[in-house]
């Protein structure tokens, strides 16, 4: 069956891979380390201090509080009321965040301004610029790939609560003493498919296919200059109709300004 996802995070997983096509790009990525060479200290410190402020909001917090936290922490960088009732702890870590931000604010409009140079002229673009900055450094620090997340807790992977409340079933060890494991099996599956169509009432959508692909097509038209029946000749399977109408359907996924 094919996965849904949250219209946020459809946006969010089409602009990464539109962001990777960038940071493949020779002369985007030296233009890029130009810039980012005179703030790699202070940029270093923000991650690092980031890091502990969202550890320790995850200790004294519950799942919808942290949540609440980090929306507001990355939407207004902590300037939001909701932000007052944190410990006092918590909001002397936060301070040195907003006086570092305040610091790094020349950076996070240059990273704007070389985005908008590139074509990439969106709100978002700077902001997913840094975070692959920081998936980079991640990286370098997590030596798996790896990371099991358990179910339970994928909801705190996102900074937004989730549509509905989890889905529990509870089979008590007496079902096995009355039905066999293919019956037990079949009304996990009922409740499973009710679930899901609630989430689809909810608003959840089926994940788009071939987003990967759409964003080859955005960035060689746009970035490379390459027209659309040069791309149909360069893909064959796709006619120049479907190439030209897949791609302005990523710029207005990604609410992108292409003009």
């Amino acid at each position: 069956m094919p996965r849904l996802t949250d219209p946020r995070i459809a946006k969010g997983l089409a602009a990464g891979y539109l962001i990777r096509l960038y940071l493949r790009e020779p002369d985007f990525v030296a233009e890029l380390e130009e810039l980012r060479a005179g703030h790699l200290d202070p940029l270093t410190e923000l991650m690092v201090k980031e890091a502990g402020f969202l550890a320790g909001c995850r200790a004294a917090m519950g799942a919808d509080e942290y949540q609440s936290t980090i929306r507001d922490l990355y939407t207004s960088y902590g300037s939001a009321t909701s932000m007052s009732g944190l410990p006092v702890s918590l909001l002397n870590q936060l301070e040195d965040l907003r006086q570092l931000h305040l610091e790094l604010r020349p950076y996070f409009r240059a990273l704007e301004q070389l985005a908008a140079k590139w074509k990439l002229n969106a709100p978002w673009a700077g902001p997913m610029l840094h975070l692959h900055h920081v998936h980079d450094c991640l990286r370098d620090i997590v030596t798996s790939d790896d990371i099991d997340v358990p179910l339970e807790q994928l909801d705190l992977l996102y900074p937004w609560l989730p549509p509905l409340p989890p889905l529990e079933i509870k089979v008590p060890a007496s079902a096995f003493c009355f039905y066999g494991r293919r019956q037990i099996q079949a009304e996990i599956a009922r409740e499973l498919a009710n679930y899901e169509r609630r989430l689809k009432a909810a608003g959840q959508k089926q994940r788009p296919s071939a987003v990967e692909r759409h964003a080859e097509w955005w960035f060689e038209h746009y970035v490379k200059g390459k027209t659309y029946r040069e791309l149909a000749q360069e893909y064959p399977r796709a006619y120049e109709e479907t190439i030209k109408r897949k791609v302005w359907e990523f710029s207005r996924l990604l609410g992108m300004r292409t003009h």
